[in-house]
């Protein structure tokens, strides 16, 4: 017999319930102990290293322990559907000290289920106030069956200072963003998001701090997103985007579901898969509230979208709103959820290259340099891009030494990443085709495969 084979627990369901509830030893029996008083019963409860000889040894405790055991999980895993000692790997004992088992009370007419909807519906609605509700007339149904509603609705294992915790990494994470380099920021927003996750899903608490920590959970998807992003991982991104989508609709924000098109948008438009940005950019802006930040931001990849496509009337209508919009934001952002007139300005060059636009997308690029340049929040991936839209714009119109000499500025800053990297890729391609012997041409090409 291996070493793990010689540890691993005769009872594995039993085992597999108690890692669902979190609970130590310690604590579930003391769990168990407010079960039986909740029935009613006197018997003290199991200690922890009689719990453990459960869980390890496959021992079987007797009646009517497996029935307590079985409802103290109903509680603790909140679930809809009452467990049996069965569930529990208990076995089929014939325990039926609080009636039928509610695998077979399920399917059994109640004028058939004998005295199943006594002692323990009764137990089952004294500890979670919801799992099964008799029809108890009001001279039948005590003040404890109405204390354990406003109980179980507030009972809780977690604190205001683990919630509080997840706002202030989302708020430091989002506003630092810019100014870190990736690889920098994944291990800290990753283990803020495992956190989240444990808290929501291995941790009691109540319903509003479940969505409290839902929407924590998908915004820092979002924020993993955009670092997966800049680090060169598309599947990253989608899977990412995905789960701030499902943490989004269970915590009823639908806005975090847009900041997440907004990331697969662009990783798109990076990985050449501009049929994928426009839905994502479409998608979007079905749950975006209507003028807020996400909003604005997607009408304007949406306009840098169909340049990509070569839609000329659809990219002149997504940036004529987009332009409605510039007039009245702020020149420069701050931080990740966002949106500011550099911004726009920054799109328009990239579009505008997309589209042929060379001379406009030069100018739309100096302006966004200039901008960026003069403002107080550092953006150096957003400069970055705009200097590689003026390099292409220069290469196009048949300036190499200034594209060249704008594309090295872009790639000069500490925070490079794979969507600047592409970037120069492309214009690599571009100048050796038209330049294939123009020494600074050559050179720059070999600065370029050395940084990557």
């Amino acid at each position: 017999m291996t070493s793990s084979e010689s540890h691993a627990p005769r009872n594995a369901q039993l085992a597999y319930w108690k890692q669902r509830s979190g609970r130590s030893y310690r604590e579930l029996s003391g769990d168990i102990g407010r079960t039986l008083d909740a029935l009613g019963r006197r018997e003290p409860p199991p200690c922890h290293s009689r719990i453990a000889h459960w869980i390890r040894d496959g021992e079987c405790p007797e009646a009517p322990m497996p029935d307590v055991v079985a409802l103290t999980f109903t509680e603790l895993c909140r679930l809809a559907v009452p467990l049996s000692p069965e569930d529990l790997g208990f076995g089929p004992c014939g325990y039926q000290c609080l009636g039928t088992h509610p695998t077979a009370a399920q399917h059994t007419p109640p004028d058939e289920a004998g005295d199943d909807p006594t002692k323990r519906r009764t137990a089952l609605n004294l500890i979670t106030g919801a799992v099964l509700v008799p029809a108890l007339a009001p001279d039948t149904a005590s003040a404890a069956t109405f204390r354990a509603f406003a109980s179980h609705a507030t009972a809780t294992d977690i604190t205001r200072d683990d919630i509080n915790t997840l706002d202030i990494a989302v708020h430091q994470l989002a506003a630092s963003y810019s100014a870190q380099p990736p690889a920098q920021l994944w291990p800290t927003a990753y283990n803020h998001r495992r956190r989240a996750h444990t808290l929501l899903h291995h941790r009691r608490h109540t319903l509003k701090e479940g969505v409290e920590l839902a929407r924590n959970c998908a915004m820092l998807s979002v924020i993993l997103a955009w670092i997966a992003h800049d680090r060169g991982r598309p599947d990253y991104v989608t899977a990412l985007c995905d789960d701030a989508w499902a943490h989004a609709e269970q915590a009823d924000t639908p806005e975090i579901g847009a900041w997440a098109e907004d990331v697969r948008c662009t990783d798109a438009l990076y990985s050449d898969r501009p049929l994928d940005a426009l839905t994502a950019a479409t998608r979007g802006l079905q749950v975006a509230p209507n003028n807020g930040d996400a909003a604005v931001r997607l009408i304007a990849q949406l306009a840098r979208t169909h340049a990509r496509l070569g839609n000329h009337d659809a990219f002149a209508e997504a940036a004529a709103k987009a332009h409605h919009y510039r007039d009245h934001l702020p020149l420069y952002g701050s931080g990740l959820f966002s949106v500011d007139a550099a911004r726009i300005i920054s799109y328009d060059a990239t579009s505008h290259g997309a589209l042929g636009q060379h001379a406009l997308a030069r100018k739309a690029a100096t302006e966004a340099i200039s901008h960026y340049q003069k403002s107080p929040q550092q953006a150096p991936t957003r400069l970055a891009i705009a200097r590689l839209d003026l390099a292409q714009a220069h290469a196009a119109l048949g300036e190499p030494d200034a594209a060249v000499a704008a594309a090295r500025q872009a790639l000069a800053g500490g925070r490079v990443v794979s969507s600047m990297r592409g970037r120069a890729r492309q214009l690599d391609h571009h100048l050796r085709r038209r330049y294939p012997t123009l020494p600074e041409v050559l050179t720059f090409s070999h600065e370029l495969r050395v940084l990557a």
